[in-house]
């Protein structure tokens, strides 16, 4: 990763000579984060507890999306020739959901599973480095950038957090650290409009590292995907 990060910066620097510009933009962005393989699923128990009064979710790497957010700052060249180098570094928390539909070992059903309602939330804490290169196309005065190049996403935390309430109005909470990986790559493909200061961009992500890799028990599977969208403000 190292020797990739070194590459960009010395690509960006000489690249001045040749560049028509250079743009640095902020940005904030939000979006949804799931994950995808034989070990996922969009629904779960928790196992609860007694002794303790605490739990833990069976699967907590759900198929569906919770809200995500982040921010970076976006540094670009862009040649005569409309050839983007690019350069994003930022921060994002990234959150998928499965939803709880019963409990196991509860004092109201001991060995049985009792049914719930709920969803617990797999919270994914990265700082995000994702090298780019693309072309700008221009419409008139609105300048369309498309990029593709790889995310690189080192692990801060991962931590599960469920909720789930009984018929009889008894609620279940799970907190656990659920870090399986350190740094996390994924190719990534965006597209992105600006006019004047202002834009907006979409991308896709899909994840090269497997969350559950080293567990026990069959071939266990787990990788992320994202779908991502933001805004941006042009700083230079």
């Amino acid at each position: 990763m190292k020797k990739l990060l070194l590459t960009v910066f010395a690509s960006l620097a000489l690249s001045s000579t040749f560049a028509q510009q250079t743009e640095l933009h902020f940005a904030l962005n939000s979006g949804l984060f799931s994950f995808h393989g034989e070990s996922s699923n969009a629904n779960s128990v928790i196992n609860y507890i007694a002794d303790s009064k605490s739990g833990y979710t069976n699967n907590p790497y759900g198929t569906k999306s919770a809200l995500s957010y982040g921010f970076s700052g976006n540094l670009k060249r862009v040649t005569k020739k409309n050839f983007i180098l690019g350069l994003d570094f930022g921060y994002e928390s990234l959150r998928s959901k499965v939803n709880i539909l019963g409990v196991y070992g509860t004092p109201q059903s001991p060995g049985n599973l009792l049914a719930t309602k709920g969803s617990t939330i797999l919270s994914a804490d990265f700082i995000n480095i994702f090298p780019s290169l693309g072309h700008r196309f221009h419409a008139k005065k609105i300048a369309i950038d498309l990029t593709g190049g790889f995310d690189i996403g080192i692990n801060l935390k991962t931590q599960e957090n469920g909720k789930a309430t009984a018929v009889d109005g008894t609620v279940f909470t799970t907190e656990r650290d659920r870090k399986t990986i350190n740094t996390e790559v994924r190719p990534r493909i965006q597209l992105a409009a600006n006019y004047n200061k202002m834009g907006v961009y979409a991308g896709y992500s899909y994840g090269f590292m497997n969350y559950l890799d080293g567990f026990e028990g069959g071939s266990p599977y787990c990788v992320s995907r994202l779908i991502r969208f933001g805004v941006t403000y042009k700083l230079l």
